[in-house]
């Protein structure tokens, strides 16, 4: 079989952390750890999480060093490896050491790059670019959202489901929903909507905000953080919401607190397959998202969840209100996620479609 070479940013703690060590865990449950090498570019969240299901090698957190590390063991290895890459900076590292080692390399897309750095205006002209670039040496794309195809057209690409790999509580969910609203030091009925995503232009959280004002005695916890941080603090401010709004930071283990919740949402202007909704079914929660391609398959409206236009905030506070005024229709939509859209994303399914795109790059 093709060694297949994995390389992945050590400080990863979004969607394409749990892709990835849902994928590790597909791999080792179908006994192809021999197969697979996991690189870890620096240290950090990610790599604390594939450590617990896969052996994983560090490169160093310095670009240069790093392709010097990367065109070295490329050059080491057998010429028929492939080289996987995920996320932007890794695609241009691997992409200057595979044109150096003369290796074949791929990557996998988990959102789409022209909208990953809009907090900041030099990343998103200069990352940008050098990512659209090093893309167009690959061999092959793996895609979490079929929209992202337009991107190098002329290379052949694969849809990748996400993989749920989430685990039951040990308690009832009555348990997490009174710890948390003792912690945001308001009474156990208070309706507590939650959003988990990291504070960044892409995913809208200013609309999520907004729609607050339209609901009140509402509380909006935002399990996440990011450079908006300080742009929202302002914005909760401006609008009077310091007391129902609040801004958690990052939580590693999500479980607790989407189980604690009376409805998701996720207001992003730009997806690929966001966990998050997938995590928050899980958890028999009910999903609110916006209306964008992300949600295709995922949202039925009226059946596996609730849709609303992008950037509206009164419309987003509507459907909230139905779910928090209809008890039923909130359970009926959990539950349909839950037996129509879950057992689609498995981390066997996910492992088929790489082996699958794997095969047909070269790489059996």
């Amino acid at each position: 079989m093709t060694p297949i070479s994995v390389v992945v940013p050590g400080n990863e703690q979004g969607g394409a952390a749990t892709h990835l060590v849902a994928f590790a865990r597909g791999v080792r449950a179908a006994g192809l750890d021999a197969r697979f090498c996991f690189l870890s570019l620096g240290s950090g969240p990610l790599a604390d999480r594939l450590r617990e299901v896969a052996a994983v090698e560090h490169l160093p957190a310095s670009p240069v060093q790093a392709i010097r590390a990367l065109t070295v063991r490329m050059r080491a290895q057998p010429p028929d490896g492939l080289w996987h890459a995920h996320g932007p900076r890794l695609n241009v590292l691997v992409a200057t050491a595979a044109r150096m080692a003369d290796r074949r390399w791929v990557s996998t897309i988990h959102s789409d790059p022209r909208k990953d750095f809009l907090a900041s205006v030099w990343k998103s002209a200069v990352l940008t670019r050098l990512n659209l670039t090093a893309l167009r040496s690959a061999s092959g794309l793996f895609l979490c959202n079929p929209a992202f195809s337009d991107l190098v057209p002329e290379k052949p690409w694969f849809l990748v489901p996400n993989a749920l790999a989430a685990e039951p509580l040990p308690e009832p969910a009555a348990v997490y929903r009174k710890r948390l609203r003792s912690q945001l030091g308001i009474d156990e009925d208070t309706p507590v909507i939650g959003m988990v995503a990291r504070l960044d232009p892409v995913k809208d959280i200013p609309t999520a905000i907004q729609a607050m004002v339209h609901l009140p005695g509402v509380h909006l916890a935002v399990a996440g953080d990011g450079a908006q941080r300080t742009a929202l603090t302002a914005l909760i401010a401006e609008l009077n919401l310091k007391d129902r709004v609040h801004l958690l930071g990052h939580l590693r283990d999500i479980g607790p607190f989407l189980s604690a919740l009376d409805a998701h949402v996720l207001a992003s202007r730009s997806e690929g397959l966001p966990y998050a909704v997938l995590e928050a079914g899980y958890f028999g929660i009910p999903n609110v998202m916006s209306d964008i391609p992300a949600a295709r398959g995922l949202i039925e409206p009226g059946r596996t969840g609730l849709l609303f236009p992008v950037g509206d905030g009164a419309a987003l506070a509507a459907q909230i209100r139905r779910l928090l005024d209809d008890a039923d229709l909130a359970q009926k939509l959990a539950r349909s996620f839950q037996l129509e859209i879950l057992p689609r994303f498995t981390p066997a399914r996910m492992l088929d479609a790489y082996l699958e795109g794997y095969r047909v790059l070269g790489a059996p």
